[in-house]
């Protein structure tokens, strides 16, 4: 993605925002994992959407005081010890180039520059009447992050100002794809297709789950240098009735069905798709009812959608597909019973995130990227099916973006029947 990109969000975000106001945004920390190392650094989504990069412990600042705008990074210096070790930080010619943003300082300067943006005879224009944070929060005691806790740190210095989160509107901007942003998800899409048929051609009896997760991280390595959107789920037999199974670690029986639920992310932008295999290369004749009810219903969501949806209808629309799906099986007399089978929703956005956040009072718009998911689970008779599409939401209706990743049933035994 190049800077123009970035410097354009941040025009956007600024119409968003009240004047006389610094916005905040950090790009995170790394946290330990054990004695000598840390976890992979995860840079925060709505920071790297307005500053382009992907580094820890920087910090961008968005001044809007009275149409004055101003965009400055703050970015730590390199210790000539550490880059023995772990290699080079940005410099600030290079997060100039990254970011379209010219004032580039090092983190020694940051509490000075806000000392200034709030006391008027330290100030460039006059003093400003309220801070914007990027305030994410979550149902989970003790959950905090960097703008968490430099709000309460604030609060204390400067109480005559008014704080405010600028999340969502953030996250509103996301939620609606550019042609740049688009064209890495497609990217990231045909990359899942190649590791599927990849899948397809090795997957047998006798081998193990993992081993068919390690066909695709090859897959995405080897051509395409692209990272897994999330933690794979391959899940055979009873193990595919577990939405969020990851232990990847049983052995693979004759006649089970095998579900896939992988994406690959390029750019920090995913993919996320789900399909469901027989391991012996053919559907047994109650596979193949299940699995084609699932598909009906996957079908049946893509061409609902268009613009002016709710997530509400959404839902409803596919939750009531199912019901009547699970009756079909003999599965339920009626669709309250549904939960037993079905215990999740319909789809979510993708962008920067696998589950891309957003605001669920905006109805389904042109430019979206989501999902469309249907599952039926049946544990006591060890099959579960899902099937996963990424959507693109246009002005008149929809594409999707994953239709060459093949999903019926004949077409998914004749290829596997040549490998």
């Amino acid at each position: 993605m190049n800077k123009e990109f970035f410097i354009n969000n941040r025009k956007k975000y600024l119409d968003k925002v009240d004047d006389s106001s610094l916005s905040l945004f950090f790009s995170g920390k790394a946290f330990q994992k054990s004695a000598d190392q840390d976890f992979d650094f995860e840079v925060d989504k709505n920071f790297y959407y307005l500053a382009g990069i992907n580094q820890a412990n920087v910090i961008l600042a968005i001044v809007k005081d009275n149409d004055n705008f101003r965009s400055a990074l703050f970015i730590e210096k390199n210790d000539p010890v550490l880059v023995k070790w772990v290699g080079y930080k940005l410099e600030i010619n290079e997060a100039k180039e990254l970011s379209g943003i010219d004032e580039v300082y090092y983190l020694d300067n940051f509490e000075n520059f806000v000392y200034s943006c709030f006391n008027s005879s330290r100030k460039f224009t006059g003093t400003l009447r309220s801070l914007y944070l990027n305030l994410e929060r979550r149902n989970e005691a003790g959950y905090t992050h960097l703008a968490l806790e430099y709000a309460e740190k604030f609060k204390k210095t400067y109480p005559e100002v008014r704080i405010r989160n600028s999340y969502l509107k953030v996250v509103e901007l996301r939620m609606f794809k550019t042609e740049e942003e688009l064209a890495i998800i497609k990217k990231a899409i045909n990359t899942t297709k190649g590791g599927l048929e990849l899948i397809m051609k090795n997957l047998k009896p006798g081998m193990y789950e993992n081993q068919m997760e390690a066909y695709f991280n090859f897959h995405l390595q080897y051509t395409a240098n692209s990272d897994t959107a999330f933690e794979t789920i391959a899940a055979s037999g009873k193990n595919a009735t577990i939405l969020h199974y990851v232990a990847n670690n049983q052995k693979i029986n004759d006649n089970e069905l095998m579900l896939f639920d992988l994406g690959a992310r390029d750019g920090f932008y995913v993919s996320d798709i789900s399909r469901t295999y027989p391991t012996s290369g053919k559907f047994t004749k109650r596979q193949r009812e299940v699995y084609e009810e699932v598909l009906n219903v996957n079908k049946l969501c893509i061409e609902f959608l268009k613009p002016g949806v709710t997530w509400v209808e959404y839902n409803k629309y596919a939750s009531d597909l199912l019901a009547k799906a699970c009756i079909r099986l003999g599965l339920i007399k009626e669709p309250k019973e549904l939960i037993k089978y079905y215990y999740h929703s319909i789809g979510h956005s993708i962008g920067l995130d696998t589950h891309d956040p957003a605001n669920g009072l905006i109805p389904i718009s042109e430019g979206m990227i989501l999902t469309v998911e249907p599952g039926i689970y049946i544990e006591e008779e060890n099959i579960g099916v899902r099937i996963e599409d990424n959507i693109l939401i246009t002005k008149d209706g929809r594409i999707n973006l994953s239709e060459d990743i093949i999903k019926e049933v004949d077409d998914i035994e004749k290829f596997m029947a040549a490998k």
